[in-house]
């Protein structure tokens, strides 16, 4: 039986009925590429059923040790039942994206059955007005419980519900799993106590850890690390959240977002994201008139850890960076600078030194202790009371290649992320890819942003800015381009015989232009056409 480590175990604790640790994706799915035309309930049911051979850990629920004086064990589950877990749902008519967004924020707002496997999937039917998705065409709603996977775990199993091709061979198991015999209590104990008895050596061990990579911490701080602001300003984004969330999605083109990287030599892709998010949410607080002034917020960004040979394990190897993301900078070109200067900072930091003292710090406290504090934080909610960061921006590996991907037959258009929030962090984002698409879902407390559709506007505003510096520069760098001229080469007696009179026309180097957007401003943003949201109860 595979033990739940410390991290694991943290989002297991902290789960509360206001804040469910649930991560998923939702998948825009045309199901015209299918064999006839139709994908049915039952065709997907077998499909799933064929798939769950990839892997065991879709059979896995947890097994809680006794009194809970250790973490709980993945066990597989022997009782378990896949119509329990695939779902059958048909959206309102006209069934566009705003109900598909309010279905999805509702569904978020819950958390899953802790004794069965910690995952669910809808089928939704009835996708008839979403842009680009053709009508008659179903979503695929999946979540996963975060103690289950990280971001990097759960592409590992989402993708094995994917295939390559529309035409599924029904019925065909590669491999049959075999159920695991579920422990006696006697063997439960036989387990649990030996850890018990070790928990001195381990946190001994531990804690020499926890003071190494401490005085590592603190010596990066005062140098190459050093933060540029002490503290994290208090938001409207940190409150106690309640149960209810609001959804919305927006779509980048990754070949533009790529070409913007010219803006600031050195940027990477997530530096550039990091800036459209962070000009949107200045643009939100400004108009609500909470924009601090002189600090940037802080954002957690989670950087994986995990090796290439542990790709296909499930549990959670992640580290995060805190950056101040810029939103107290109005120039875009001063925050994207500022932005990769903190990024280059923050990412080493991440790997090598709080990877490990976080690690170490879990293994440092007995189990029972960490439940004990988890429980004493989800009843007094403190952490609403000091903000530690203001948001949340992940950005998990995206399905590679641009081969059409495929569920049931049906051919997968778009894929959206979902990542949870939490007491004193009420909004998040999360960015993950597919063909030449980066799609960014914002869940948020629908108490804190009850406007979504506004929130949305306002990335896709930043974007726009963006967009239109990059145009300006393309233009620029064209323009500025001298004319090429290829000097003659000597003729051979052969090409002076065959034309003794040819012209020798000079070459002017192609060069494309964009056209410039308009500049949107901070105070008002319209509506635009690439933002998708929408708010649920």
């Amino acid at each position: 039986m595979k033990q739940l480590t410390p991290m694991d175990s943290h989002f297991f604790y902290f789960e509360a009925p206001n804040q469910p640790m649930m991560i998923g994706s939702l998948w825009l799915c045309d199901q015209s590429t299918a064999p006839g035309g139709l994908v049915r309930h039952k065709d997907i049911l077998q499909y799933v059923s064929d798939r769950l051979n990839t892997t065991s850990y879709f059979r896995r629920r947890l097994e809680k040790a006794p009194f809970q004086l250790d973490d709980p064990y993945w066990l597989d589950d022997e009782n378990f039942d896949l119509e329990y877990h695939v779902r059958h749902v048909g959206l309102p008519q006209p069934g566009d994206w705003r109900q598909l967004c309010i279905f999805t924020a509702r569904t978020m707002s819950r958390s899953v059955d802790m004794e069965r496997a910690p995952w669910e999937i809808y089928i939704i039917e009835g996708v008839n007005n979403v842009e680009g998705v053709p009508p008659n065409s179903f979503a695929v709603l999946i979540r996963f419980h975060h103690a289950y996977v990280d971001g990097k775990a759960s592409l590992e199993l989402t993708t094995a519900m994917m295939e390559e091709t529309a035409d599924h061979e029904y019925g065909r198991r590669d491999r049959v799993e075999v159920a695991e015999r579920a422990p006696t209590r006697l063997e439960m104990w036989s387990r649990t106590t030996p850890r018990m008895m070790g928990q001195a050596w381990r946190s001994m061990r531990a804690g020499l850890t926890a003071g190494r990579k401490s005085i590592e911490l603190a010596r990066r701080l005062r140098s190459e690390a050093k933060p540029e602001q002490r503290r994290v300003p208090r938001t409207i984004f940190n409150v106690q959240i309640s149960p209810h969330r609001s959804y919305g999605a927006l779509t980048w083109n990754i070949p533009e977002l790529k070409r913007m990287r010219q803006l600031c030599p050195g940027a990477t892709l997530n530096d550039v994201v990091i800036s459209i998010i962070a000009g949107g949410m200045r643009r939100y607080l400004s108009h609500h008139n909470q924009l601090p002034a002189s600090e940037s917020l802080v954002a957690m960004c989670p950087v994986s850890v995990r090796p290439t040979e542990a790709m296909k394990d499930c549990g959670n190897l992640i580290s995060a960076m805190f950056i101040g993301i810029g939103t107290d900078i109005g120039e875009p070109l001063e925050r994207l600078s500022a932005v990769r200067r903190r990024t280059a900072r923050g990412v080493p930091l991440a790997r090598d030194v709080l990877c490990d003292l976080n690690n170490a710090v879990g293994d440092m406290m007995p189990p029972y202790v960490r439940a004990l504090g988890a429980w004493l934080q989800n009843k007094s909610r403190l952490a609403s009371t000091v903000p530690l960061v203001n948001t949340l921006i992940t950005n998990v590996p995206g399905i590679p290649g641009l081969v059409p991907r495929y569920f049931a037959g049906a051919r997968i258009v778009n894929v959206f992320p979902l990542a949870p929030v939490s007491d004193g962090m009420g909004i998040s984002h999360c960015l993950t890819g597919i063909y030449d698409d980066l799609n960014v879902g914002v869940l948020a407390d629908r108490n804190i942003v009850s406007d979504m559709d506004f929130y949305m506007s306002c990335i896709q505003a930043s974007t726009e800015e963006y967009r239109a510096l990059l145009a300006e520069l393309e233009k620029t760098t064209a323009a500025s381009m001298p004319a090429r001229v290829e000097a003659p080469k000597p003729a051979t007696n052969e090409q002076a015989d065959a034309e003794p009179d040819a012209e020798k026309k000079p070459k002017l180097a192609a060069a494309g232009r964009a056209k410039p957007a308009a500049k949107a401003s901070e105070s008002t943003v319209s509506e635009t056409k690439g933002a998708k949201s929408a708010g649920a109860a």
